[in-house]
């Protein structure tokens, strides 16, 4: 297989158009997050992503009667070491 010019001109118009499409996409969000940063939204993070939950309280987690699943620990309940 032999690469002809016309081949060589369509990959390269490929990568370009992917290089400057994700140069796009990074652009839009930065400026996304430079608008919710100037409204003051931008400081909050999602509670999936490591943010606090409303009350700033941590829960902690414990082994289930079944061995596989995890429970909030009973606040009430005295820690096993």
């Amino acid at each position: 297989m032999l690469l002809s010019f016309n081949k060589i001109l369509l990959l390269l118009a490929i990568l370009a158009a992917v290089w400057y499409g994700f140069k796009l996409v990074n652009r839009l969000d930065r400026a996304r997050k430079t608008r919710l940063r100037e409204r003051g939204e931008g400081g909050r993070r999602p509670r999936w992503r490591g943010g606090r939950d409303s009350e700033g309280e941590t829960i902690e987690l414990v082994r289930g009667e079944d061995g596989e699943s995890f429970v909030a620990r009973d606040p009430g309940r005295k820690r096993r070491s």
